[in-house]
């Protein structure tokens, strides 16, 4: 258990870098309703603010001609 959940996350040999990941997952699920449609519209939204450049593996899979 840590000081942000109010549940232990059971994880089997006590991996603490996989139970902060897990932690966060569910937090960020959990801020969106547990909505991945959302979740994802959100992160799109960031990815155009950025200003990085963004790879988009299905134009790179068009191209060779597979689908991915």
């Amino acid at each position: 258990m840590n000081s942000r959940t109010t549940e232990p996350i059971p994880v089997s040999g006590g991996d603490v870098v996989l139970q902060e990941i897990w932690r966060t997952k569910d937090e960020l699920s959990a801020a969106r309703g547990h909505d991945v449609h959302r979740l994802f519209a959100e992160a799109r939204e960031r990815q155009k603010h950025s200003g990085h450049p963004v790879a988009n593996l299905q134009e790179r899979a068009t191209a060779k001609g597979t689908a991915l």
